[in-house]
């Protein structure tokens, strides 16, 4: 039987890890959990994590550094049951033989299951009907829409765009998206249209999502034409990064009521006191919600680690060729 570290302090690993999946986890390997309820320095990680095959982290554990590497040569797969793994990728790691394995499709379930909502009450016009109703009797929305009948667009096929494509789906609608690494063929089979125009998708979708890692590449990638080209009652949805867009490009068009905007990042982040997504009627500000701990990753860690056990990979690997296309 393998042994097994999680470095994940013990009031998170709830959070993480459901009953079932904590039970499978334990029938499979001799797992060693931190019993502390804080993180543990790098000292103390080695320790625990010493004769491990695996160890398994999360937000603000201890990371693979040579320091735990070195006195732990079992360590075979570190999986993260977080998202971003590109602060592990030091010249520390490199020729090291560990797979670094990430859970960020997990998390794009949570994501995906937040933008879908988003989407079904931007266009409904729930928002500001729920406004009107307290004032008026009965107040009609002559400009809602169903999925159905909508045209929506995707920016970027990474893993949460995959995730919002699936859960759409069901509904039908006519999906165009717009992703420079990806060829019309295997969008078709994710259930859309390649478009090589972001202003033109922007012009024809009545709900934009954007699902973009914040690189180089993608800094401000929506800006003043774009979001002119959106519209009159377009939905812009934004779970990404705060700096994927031009925001006072966004404001402008906000402040004169054309869009409506469901924003769960900013640049900064938090947005300050003052800035208007706080404060205008047609736009929603919240606080990074939409990623976060959930079983979904629990359940993804016990999967990756009962690949590892018959040789497969995990479900996401990561290595230095894709590093720059990830978040």
């Amino acid at each position: 039987m393998i042994k097994v570290g999680v470095l994940i302090p013990r009031s998170a690993q709830s959070e993480l890890f459901s009953e079932e999946s904590r039970n499978r986890l334990e029938s499979m390997a001799d797992v060693v959990w931190n019993e502390e309820d804080r993180q543990l320095g790098e000292e103390e990680a080695a320790g625990l994590l010493r004769d491990c095959e695996v160890s398994v982290g999360s937000w603000r554990t201890a990371i693979p550094t040579k320091t735990i590497l070195d006195r732990c040569p079992a360590l075979k797969l570190w999986e993260h049951a977080a998202g971003s793994v590109k602060h592990f990728f030091t010249e520390e790691l490199r020729g090291r033989q560990l797979v670094i394995a990430s859970c960020a499709p997990a998390i794009a379930k949570t994501v995906a299951e937040m933008v879908l909502g988003e989407m079904i009450i931007g266009l409904r016009r729930i928002l500001p009907n729920a406004l009107l109703n307290r004032h008026e009797l009965k107040p009609k929305i002559s400009n809602k829409l169903h999925l159905a009948q909508a045209v929506v667009g995707v920016i970027g096929a990474s893993q949460v765009g995959r995730q919002v494509l699936g859960v759409l789906a069901p509904f039908r609608p006519r999906i165009l998206l717009y992703d420079p690494y990806i060829t019309r063929e295997a969008a078709a089979r994710l259930g859309a249209e390649k478009v090589d125009s972001l202003t033109e998708l922007c012009a024809a979708c009545d709900v934009i999502t954007l699902h973009t890692p914040k690189t180089e590449e993608t800094y401000h990638l929506l800006g003043e034409k774009e979001f002119r080209a959106m519209k009159d009652d377009a939905v812009f949805i934004n779970t990404s990064r705060g700096d994927c867009i031009d925001e006072q490009a966004l404001i402008r068009e906000l402040e004169k009521g054309r869009l409506f905007a469901f924003l769960d990042v900013s640049s900064p982040e938090p947005a300050l006191l003052d800035n208007p997504i706080r404060h205008l009627p047609n736009a929603v500000y919240t606080s990074h919600l939409a990623g976060g701990p959930s079983h979904h990753i629990g359940r993804q860690v016990v999967e990756d680690i009962e690949a590892y056990l018959r040789g497969e990979k995990p479900k996401m690997p990561v290595d230095w060729d894709i590093l720059a296309r990830m978040a």
